[in-house]
């Protein structure tokens, strides 16, 4: 009878297990896993750690190589290195120089084609039209010679002390308009092209000689910039937003658009949020995204969390609530924009939030400092910055 009654219990013991594991499954259905918010708070209360890890002082070596990487390996319409700055000029499709020493401005180039994106080396600007406006990878000098050194399209360009590497566009997606097609790489000269993968969908990113990108056949893959030891990361709608020597920031597609961080090493895959907007400031990643709640829904607003060098992720609290206004940070201060608030600053030591008018206006954000472009003469186009 003792027998039979410990068999009853055993079973409804074994029962409630499998409830729960069925729940799970539920919640966190991709098996991954995710941040335990309550846990990092009451590790770094019990650590005396503050949260989050923005508030010291950057370096200027720091600013510098942001700089650097922002104008080689993001592009846009300002770049800046030094104490030059280079920015395209959409109203008369022309390249300008920004001198800092001496705050002067001089038109360079014009581009029958415009630009997209332009890029910046220090000494060269490289420059891609859009897709619908022409082809080619223009290549212009500080005193405006201009040279094509490739002629198909490209969406992005990665630069490097010796190369450029992009991806030869194969077919437009005019919802999405990203790249799609051939990982090339080619000198700075144009000569010595070479193809490095195939099929490749969406941007890719370089980090120690290492390319990280997704192809149509949804595979997340790393490979060698010489386009060896190609390895398989991840399946599914996968792609990459940002990477470090450590790991590896991806968003999937399939499963509420949710944030991962993946540990490049061990290869753990945990969810930070859904949503989300990826951003990298003075070489640190900020994911700004929604999180899951105790029931399984999911957050309405966004909050931000920092992750730092190693991997670890700091939650900052609800900053931009939206998901959309967020413009730079530094040295403990973020600054977002909307158009009916306009500038506000978040201090993150004492969490209070500042209206910074001086602010508005300034569009691009880099190197510490927030610059400002006044194009209504472009005879005589101005250029401001301010300290941040």
């Amino acid at each position: 009878m003792d027998d039979k009654k410990g068999n009853i219990i055993l079973g409804i013991i074994l029962a409630i297990l499998m409830v729960i594991a069925i729940v799970i499954v539920i919640i966190n259905p991709n098996k991954v896993e995710t941040v335990n918010y309550d846990a990092e708070k009451n590790t770094q209360q019990e650590n005396n750690i503050v949260t989050p890890t923005v508030k010291q002082t950057t370096s200027t070596e720091e600013l510098k190589k942001e700089e650097k990487q922002n104008s080689m390996q993001v592009g846009g319409k300002f770049c800046k290195i030094g104490n030059t700055a280079v920015f395209y000029e959409e109203k008369d499709k022309s390249v300008y120089m920004y001198n800092l020493e001496n705050n002067t401005t001089s038109k360079i180039a014009t581009l029958a084609t415009g630009a997209e994106k332009i890029y910046f080396d220090g000494e060269n600007i490289y420059a891609i039209p859009s897709y619908q406006s022409g082809k080619g990878i223009y290549k212009i000098d500080l005193t405006g010679n201009t040279q094509k050194i490739y002629n198909d399209s490209s969406l992005q360009l990665w630069l490097t002390d010796n190369k450029i590497y992009f991806v030869r566009q194969i077919g437009y997606d005019t919802i999405n308009q990203n790249p799609q097609g051939t990982l090339c790489s080619i000198d700075k000269d144009g000569t010595n092209i070479k193809n490095i993968a195939e099929s490749v969908k969406n941007y890719f990113f370089i980090q120690n000689d290492k390319i990280y990108y997704t192809t149509q056949t949804r595979k997340m893959y790393q490979i060698n910039t010489d386009g060896t030891e190609q390895l398989e990361l991840v399946q599914g709608r996968k792609f990459v937003q940002a990477v470090n020597d450590k790991y590896l920031i991806y968003i999937d597609y399939a499963d509420q658009e949710s944030e991962h961080m993946i540990n490049l090493e061990t290869k753990e895959d945990v969810v930070i949020g859904y949503y989300g907007i990826v951003d990298t400031y003075v070489g640190k990643t900020y994911v700004n995204a929604r999180k899951r709640l105790d029931d399984g829904s999911i957050e309405q607003q966004f909050t931000l969390f920092e992750i730092d060098e190693n991997g670890k992720i700091n939650e900052i609290g609800k900053v931009d609530e939206t998901g959309t206004s967020l413009k730079y940070i530094v040295d403990g201060k973020i600054y977002t924009y909307t158009q009916s608030e306009g500038t506000y600053v978040f201090n993150v030591d004492d969490k209070q939030k500042q209206s910074k008018e001086d602010y508005n206006g300034y569009d691009y954000f880099v190197g510490g400092y927030g610059y400002k472009i006044d194009d209504s003469n472009l005879d005589e186009i101005k250029v401001d910055k301010i300290e941040l």
